[in-house]
């Protein structure tokens, strides 16, 4: 019995199966409605009462029927309003997350048509241009966008579909008639088999309160930078010239004195306080105030030993081999000592006015070391343990200076001449 009624009320075409089962009860009834009214004509002998009996019977059966008929389509109905209320509290719920991170989310969300209506906003929109979602309905890219028209707008919406990534800065106008700078990003999407326009407007008004004090602040430091830049080629220039009044000083001591080794040693103080007085000066004169040229600075200290030193008919050749490199100031105050003892040194005992002299001066940058190598066409030592043993202060300075400043080795040798090879760091060890 329950199978029977389970295949009766099945949801499958019960309208048709409703609708036979009430064709078949009509027919039996009218069959049978039918019946009696023949066997009445025929004997003339049926009960007054059968008729109206046999009608009320049909009725209430009939009716009976027609309630379980209605009865059951009330269930599925209330059945399906219930699993949609279900279904939509279900969806609500999946949404929520989407919904809440819409419109909690700090950037504008615009959803357009293809001809640029708005069709959605999130609660971010309606803050930041004053409108009501309702309102945005009714609303054009252009009524938000002074910079659009009907037609460009149009355009607009044609180009973020094509493109990627679609980016623009622009300006919004609020509901009051004010306007606030905005980035705004777009892209295409197919909803239910229809494109649509996703934009994402962010306002920049503080982003360009910040750029702008930014671009302050960096005028400043650059102006602050160019002033001090300035008092330090000052200072180096003073620096130099207060050396240079030094120099100047000792020479006219120099003069004073008829004691030939005084005037020698006044000679090499001067020298030596120009090696250093000229680092000064490619400070001063040069761009760049932490380094400096290497190249030039060695090849105009040269120039200048050889004015202080050279013999009024000495030939001399210069072979001039150095890496482009940059050294701070200690560093090059330090390799300007030691070109300058290791070639006064060459001019007062290797060369002479009977032959063609030659001074070479070789830097090059061995993987992370500097090979320097000052050698003159001389005699040489017969005995080069002298050097290290000599307590003259240009060798003490040539020492310490290697050993505890550059860090590095120092080897003299023979090679057709006095041959002093030094190796060092190329990094700065502090």
């Amino acid at each position: 019995m329950i199978d029977v009624r389970k295949k009766i009320f099945d949801l499958k075409r019960i309208a048709s199966k409703f609708s036979l089962i009430y064709v078949v009860i009509g027919v039996v009834g009218l069959i049978s409605l039918d019946s009696l009214v023949s066997a009445y004509s025929i004997n003339k002998n049926l009960e007054v009462q059968s008729p109206f009996i046999y009608g009320v019977f049909f009725i209430v059966f009939t009716g009976i029927i027609l309630y379980l008929m209605i009865s059951h389509m009330q269930n599925v109905i209330k059945n399906i309003d219930k699993a949609y209320k279900e279904l939509k509290k279900k969806e609500k719920d999946r949404l929520a997350p989407y919904e809440f991170a819409l419109d909690h989310s700090v950037d504008a969300i615009h959803w357009f048509t293809l001809d640029g209506k708005y069709i959605y906003v999130n609660e971010a929109t309606c803050k930041m241009d004053g409108y009501s979602k309702e309102e945005f309905e009714e609303l054009y890219l252009e009524d938000i966008d002074p910079n659009f028209t009907r037609e460009t707008a149009i355009t607009c919406m044609k180009d973020i579909e094509k493109t990627p990534n679609w980016r623009l800065e622009s300006i919004h106008k609020r509901k009051d008639g004010s306007t606030y700078p905005v980035e705004v990003s777009g892209h295409a999407f197919t909803y239910n088999g229809k494109k649509y326009i996703c934009a994402f407007a962010r306002d920049m008004t503080k982003r360009i309160e910040s750029r702008k004090k930014i671009t302050n602040m960096n005028e400043e430091l650059q102006k602050s930078v160019k002033e001090k830049e300035i008092l330090l080629k000052e200072i180096h220039h003073r620096v130099k010239n207060n050396m240079e009044i030094i120099s100047s000083l000792l020479n006219m001591q120099a003069n004073k004195s008829d004691d030939l080794k005084f005037k020698e040693a006044m000679k090499e103080s001067r020298s030596k306080i120009h090696a250093m007085a000229l680092v000064h000066e490619f400070l001063y004169l040069g761009e760049n105030l932490a380094y400096i040229n290497v190249n030039e600075y060695i090849e105009r200290l040269i120039d200048d030993i050889t004015e202080l030193y050279e013999f009024s008919n000495t030939q001399i050749d210069y072979d001039l081999n150095i890496d482009k490199l940059e050294f701070s100031i200690n560093r090059c105050i330090q390799v300007g000592m030691l070109l300058h003892e290791l070639c006064v040194n060459a001019f007062k005992y290797a060369f002479s006015e009977e032959k063609r002299n030659l001074l070479c001066v070789h830097m090059k940058l061995v993987e992370d070391e500097i090979h320097m190598k000052i050698r003159d066409n001389g005699e040489g030592l017969k005995d080069l343990t002298k050097l290290d043993k000599a307590d003259s202060i240009g060798m003490q300075l040539i020492h310490s200076i290697v050993d505890f400043q550059l860090h590095g080795t120092i080897n003299f040798k023979n090679n057709n001449g006095l041959e002093c090879d030094i190796i060092f760091p190329q990094k700065e060890v502090k």
